[in-house]
């Protein structure tokens, strides 16, 4: 947090979206009751499983090992994604990280925190890229590494494509960052919302292909 930021919420302290208590965007007593707990499932086809592995009927179509979700999208949790994305509430990424940490089991400290980047005019109009934002919190709260390792090629807009226009503007939306990092690595990728599973398995495509071992995955909310 920068140094307005931390004298801004001094000044104008948020007020919390559950209960109106002064002084944070979601308070402590209200920090858990922002998401509708999901049950440990395959992230592609939905069947029970809870490690949150992806299925073996699914595997075929994904290198992701694991991809743990940490809330339904709607409500709150929803509220918090706007916020942060359209409002320029920064703030938002610290609760949506806490919460997206604490569903991970352990990690060896040498796996690495990767985000998904978003587009570049939409990072320009916000001032910062919030999938990062929720990224650094994720590895803060875990004590591991954060990395930029994927950076986003063209600026086309997912919010509302379908299922195959979103699988065919991701294709080859991303390209690797300090591909010496990614040779043999675990990697934890950080997405905020899943829809289609389009994007996670772009990213994952590429890093895989740029030598990364294991690739799992953390997203805040997915839609239904």
């Amino acid at each position: 947090m920068s140094v307005i930021e931390s004298a801004l919420n001094i000044v104008a302290p948020h007020d919390c979206l559950i209960c109106g208590h002064e002084g944070s965007l979601i308070c402590s007593w209200c920090l858990h009751s922002v998401r509708t707990i999901l049950p440990g499932r395959c992230y592609c086809c939905k069947k029970v499983d809870s490690e949150s592995s992806v299925c073996k009927n699914c595997r075929h179509k994904s290198y992701l090992r694991h991809v743990w979700i940490a809330s339904e999208y709607g409500g709150v949790a929803k509220e918090l994604v706007y916020d942060l994305k359209f409002n320029r509430v920064k703030a938002a990424a610290r609760p949506i990280g806490v919460l997206m940490a604490e569903l991970l089991p352990y990690f060896p400290e040498e796996v690495i925190v990767v985000h998904i980047p978003t587009a570049t005019s939409r990072r320009r109009q916000r001032g910062y890229d919030h999938a990062e934002l929720i990224a650094r919190n994720v590895a803060k709260e875990r004590g591991l590494r954060h990395a930029t390792l994927l950076a986003r090629l063209g600026q086309a807009r997912q919010v509302g494509s379908r299922r195959q226009i979103r699988h065919e503007h991701m294709a080859r939306a991303f390209r690797i960052q300090k591909p010496y990092l990614v040779r043999g690595a675990h990697i934890l990728l950080v997405d905020d919302i899943v829809t289609t599973g389009a994007t996670l398995e772009a990213a994952t495509r590429v890093l895989k292909e740029a030598g990364a071992r294991t690739i799992d995955a953390v997203a805040f909310a997915q839609k239904v």
